[in-house]
């Protein structure tokens, strides 16, 4: 019986998890799922009660939610190095952009994807759907600051963000004139899905789609 259960539905930010589970090389096994669907698996909703994806149940309970998740994991593998130690200097920025890809990017990719999430029945989403991509060209341009002196998120050690941020700048319909345009976020992304663990894990959300 594997350690862990992710529950997946393909190509969502269930990617960052499932990347991350093989990164660790953790026991675990996937379990896909519908998010989309008026009747969710009831195990599936017992950990995730807005029925999104991914959930993860571990040897101490459930968890949802991608970041919680990451940290989680990044947190049961220490030996992997994949989170900066709170007695490190470098603590207080990887705390900072750990939430801000989770509460200044990822509203904004969401929008992209389900901007009927957002507004009312019947309403149009173009004011909605422009507003949010001219807040994701700022957001893409810090980010590829940031990342200027790569490879990673923290130069040379690879951790949850790299992951986090990677998953996320796969998707092209998040930007308007390609990725490419973003040289830095564009070889960061590059960098994190030519990983052989990476890899794989694409492959298996392509294949279930």
């Amino acid at each position: 019986m594997s350690e862990y259960t992710l529950y997946a539905a393909p190509n969502t930010y269930a990617l960052s998890s499932h990347s991350i589970l093989e990164e660790v090389k953790a026991d675990y096994k996937v379990h896909w799922v519908e998010i989309f669907t008026d009747h969710p698996e009831p195990n599936f909703k017992s950990i995730s009660p807005h029925v999104r994806s991914p959930a993860l149940m571990t040897p101490n309970g459930g968890i949802f939610e991608t970041g919680a998740i990451a940290m989680y994991l990044g947190e049961q593998f220490p030996e992997f190095d994949l989170i900066i130690k709170p007695e490190d200097p470098r603590r207080g920025a990887f705390l900072q952009w750990f939430y801000y890809l989770g509460t200044t990017l990822q509203p904004d990719v969401m929008i992209q994807f389900h901007p009927e999430f957002y507004i009312q029945k019947n309403c149009n989403p173009s004011s909605l759907l422009k507003a949010s991509s001219t807040r994701l060209t700022k957001v893409f341009e810090i980010l590829d600051h940031v990342l200027q002196k790569g490879p990673f998120f923290f130069g040379q050690q690879l951790t949850i963000i790299d992951f986090l941020l990677a998953m996320q700048t796969t998707w092209p319909e998040i930007f308007p004139n390609g990725i490419k345009q973003y040289r830095n976020l564009y070889k960061h992304m590059r960098v994190i899905t030519e990983r052989s663990t990476v890899q794989k894990i694409l492959n298996s959300h392509k294949i279930r789609e």
